[in-house]
């Protein structure tokens, strides 16, 4: 008991021989550095040579996009879809939430409902400084009704990458795998899990302003239905800090994609 009572004091008297507002184990009067977070490490001068504090931010993204096809159904009409989407970032951590509703309207048809919403959660990796990697899983809920009372949840795992040769110039890359749940239905529609692979080239401008040109080949969840393909040019321009447009462009390759689909999103950080 004396010796923790005698450490007790000495830390005391430290405590008044020395000034040392920001708690980072330097003195007021050699610190080059007064105002460092109490997350942080310092060096010998009073300056952050690591963070402990990871910071979360959010972003909130909605649009419109149009094409000549309905997606579900593989039905040749026109379609406009109105989207949703809200990310999480949290260091090498992301979550992502999806969702659209679409509208089907020709003189002898009509669909219109909510698509399935996704749900995702994804790590990103640079293991050398050019090259980035980013892996994922996802949920596929079953908010579109096929009106046959046969959907189930599917789940899907991502992986994408994208290499940097310079600050402007870069190649894209990407595969996932979709396990397709839904009860079969005779004599109408058989359905089978699905793989997906895109790839690319992209060019940044210093404002951040990017543009990339891509190839993107994905299997149709329905069984006896040709790959859809597309090739898409696709661009992000910021606003300002905060906002930022997307805009993207396809153009079908294969009778079971839309002859032409453009969309518009906006997106707000915080």
């Amino acid at each position: 008991m004396k010796s923790l009572l005698c450490l007790l004091l000495l830390g005391v008297l430290h405590a008044q021989g020395a000034n040392d507002a920001d708690f980072d184990g330097v003195d007021d009067a050699i610190d080059k550095c007064p105002n460092t977070p109490f997350s942080d490490l310092a060096d010998a001068y009073g300056c952050t040579t690591r963070t402990l504090y990871t910071q979360t931010s959010y972003d909130i993204i909605m649009g419109v996009n149009f094409s000549n096809l309905n997606a579900n159904t593989l039905e040749d009409t026109k379609t406009s879809t109105t989207t949703f989407q809200a990310d999480m970032y949290h260091g090498n951590l992301s979550a992502q939430l999806l969702t659209s509703y679409f509208k089907s309207d020709e003189s002898t048809y009509s669909d219109r409902g909510w698509n399935d919403t996704h749900v995702s959660l994804f790590y990103t990796a640079k293991p050398i400084e050019e090259l980035i990697i980013q892996t994922g899983i996802g949920v596929l809920y079953p908010t579109y009704s096929t009106g046959y009372d046969n959907e189930a949840i599917d789940y899907r795992g991502s992986v994408t990458l994208q290499y940097n040769f310079n600050a402007q110039v870069n190649l894209i890359g990407g595969y996932n795998y979709t396990f397709i749940n839904d009860t079969d239905i005779a004599n109408i529609a058989s359905y089978q899990n699905t793989n997906a692979f895109y790839g690319g080239i992209g060019y940044m401008s210093p404002n951040t302003t990017s543009i990339h040109l891509s190839y993107a080949h994905s299997q149709s969840i329905y069984s006896g239905v040709d790959p859809i393909e597309t090739l898409s040019l696709a661009t992000f321009i910021p606003v300002n800090t905060q906002w930022f447009v997307l805009g993207d462009y396809k153009y079908g390759l294969s009778d079971t994609a839309s002859d032409h689909e453009v969309a518009l999103r906006v997106g707000y950080a915080f």
